[in-house]
């Protein structure tokens, strides 16, 4: 692996070490403002989800075995969470509007951004995901055949 996937790979389990932590703790930190924990705990727990898939990933290059149904399979939960985080993000701008009665434009200018980003990298794993099973066939139709 390059020097740049390593230092990519070292700075996403420092993250996933310092998000765990902090997935507990932050919702006392933000009692004060318009978000709860019904907003902090899921988004967290599914965007460390989503992180853990990548870590698999890196494994499976550091092995030099990247086209594999694994792989794939990897791909294809990651867009899942991606999905769900966008449904999400849509629940959260629900609660805000009917339940804490939010009228500041921005948490919801920040919110739709998050649903929009979210179903996109969603939408993009999983064609990815797509894309490696084929490539993944083809490998091993290839590594079938004798020369």
């Amino acid at each position: 692996m390059s020097k740049l996937g390593k230092l990519l790979k070292i700075i996403l389990i420092i993250c996933i070490v310092i998000a765990i932590p902090l997935v507990i703790v932050l919702p006392f930190i933000l009692k004060g403002l318009i978000f709860s924990k019904l907003i902090v705990y899921p988004n967290s727990l599914v965007m460390l989800l989503i992180a853990i898939q990548f870590t698999k990933l890196f494994k499976s290059i550091e092995e030099d075995n990247p086209f594999t149904l694994k792989n794939t399979k990897i791909l294809k939960n990651a867009s899942i969470y991606s999905f769900v985080m966008s449904l999400l993000w849509f629940i959260d701008s629900i609660y805000l509007s009917f339940i804490k009665s939010c009228s500041h434009i921005d948490y919801y200018i920040v919110i739709i951004f998050f649903i929009i980003l979210f179903f996109g990298v969603g939408t993009a794993l999983y064609i990815l995901s797509k894309l490696f099973e084929k490539a993944t066939n083809y490998k091993e139709e290839n590594d079938l055949t004798i020369w």
